[in-house]
């Protein structure tokens, strides 16, 4: 695992967006106001959603790693979430009012031919927003940062936007097509109200102490029964807390078991996801005689079931 490794990067990283997407933000937007490119302004907006981003790094780093206490006993790491929730309903009202002022635009033929300088303006885009992709992506993989997964995608869908704002200025330029510029500015505003919704929906879930997916909890359960002495697997219960997936799960063991000798057995099973799955801050693991674990674990099942509206599930677990 990488993770000690790449803390130095995760700490450095908020900055460095932060810098570069301002620095790409007053650029494109000022050439874009300058140059009579509608998209470029547009595309100003995409590196100004970044820079938010890129702040909520920042904030996120130093509260979510705070140490727990009385008042905090989960941990801070939820700060991530609220801020990407308050910043996706502030980048939702920004990204409507682009929208409205693009329709405008083109429904009242308000089109003209950008200067060339707002089509080098998009090229540099283009690099700089693929090259911080793939920097944002390799630390996000590592560390499990939700706000630094967002803004890796974030600039991957930059740099594609600023294509098409190239694409967009060529065909008005050399294809004299005026109202490209138009349409493309458009279609972005659009794209940016699906990812701030995408952005909205995923700290919602955050919040909401999301479980963990299927394949993650089944993993779960093929590593805790690959123990020696572990019968069987109960109720496993996970939940996003920041960077952090939280876990407890009931194991069944041999019932004529001492109570240290279980007692070891989870310590095992603890150690073992720890090393198995990634990202985890917190594991307990209980322990009840093999048939009792199995009931456990059918009640909760069934509860599942009834609180979908399904009928009960006959087959075994």
């Amino acid at each position: 695992m990488k993770y000690s490794k790449c803390i130095v990067c995760y700490e450095g990283v908020g900055w460095i967006g932060l810098a570069v997407n301002l620095a790409l933000s007053i650029l494109k937007l000022f050439i874009g106001a300058l140059s009579g490119s509608h998209a470029l302004v547009a595309d100003g907006l995409y590196s100004a959603k970044d820079v938010v981003t890129s702040s909520v790094i920042i904030v996120g780093l130093k509260v979510s790693q705070k140490p727990l206490d009385q008042e905090h006993p989960f941990g801070h790491g939820k700060v991530e979430f609220l801020l990407a929730l308050v910043i996706s309903l502030l980048l939702l009202l920004a990204t409507g009012f682009l929208f409205y002022f693009s329709a405008g635009n083109l429904l009242e033929g308000r089109h003209n031919v950008p200067h060339l300088i707002a089509l080098w303006t998009a090229v540099l885009s283009i690099v700089i927003n693929w090259f911080m992709h793939r920097y944002t992506y390799c630390v996000s993989a590592e560390i499990n940062s939700p706000s630094v997964e967002l803004l890796s995608n974030y600039h991957g869908v930059s740099s594609y936007a600023s294509l098409a704002v190239a694409l967009g200025i060529i065909g008005a330029h050399y294809l004299v097509v005026p109202w490209l510029d138009t349409v493309v500015s458009l279609l972005v505003s659009v794209h940016l109200i699906y990812l701030t919704g995408e952005m909205f929906w995923n700290a919602f879930r955050g919040l909401m102490d999301t479980a963990a997916p299927r394949k993650v909890i089944e993993r779960i359960r093929k590593v805790a029964l690959r123990v020696s002495g572990v019968l069987g697997v109960g109720e496993v219960r996970t939940r996003q807390v920041g960077q952090e997936l939280w876990i407890t799960l009931v194991i069944g063991v041999d019932p004529t078991l001492t109570l240290t000798k279980a007692k070891a057995l989870a310590v095992q099973v603890e150690t073992a996801l720890v090393e198995s799955i990634p990202h985890v801050g917190d594991v307990g693991v209980q322990f009840r005689s093999h048939k009792e674990s199995r009931e456990v674990y059918e009640h909760v099942r069934q509860e599942g079931f009834e609180s979908l509206g399904l009928p009960q599930d006959k087959g075994g677990a």
